[in-house]
């Protein structure tokens, strides 16, 4: 049976992407300064997980509207076919 392993998960965004990383430690130390890292670039929230062999499944909703321009030009119009 394989060992426990901690399993540290993350998420950093930036204006361009966001970036959710799920990185396995098996040892505590290394996890420490992994957590200390993270720290250091004021990442803050994370969550640990202990467990065996695990599986993942990745739920993304994205709702995108158009932005509303007020300085936008009005759509072209089409010719009249009297114009063609």
């Amino acid at each position: 049976m394989p060992p426990e392993r901690y399993y540290l998960i993350y998420q950093e965004a930036s204006d361009e992407e966001c970036l959710l990383t799920i990185q396995p430690y098996d040892d505590e130390e290394l996890l420490a300064e992994a957590i200390n890292r993270l720290q250091t670039r004021e990442v803050d929230e994370y969550t640990i997980i202990k467990g065996r062999k695990m599986k993942a499944k990745l739920r993304l909703a994205v709702e995108l509207s158009e932005a509303e321009d007020k300085a936008a030009a009005p759509p072209p119009q089409l010719a009249d076919e009297s114009d063609v």
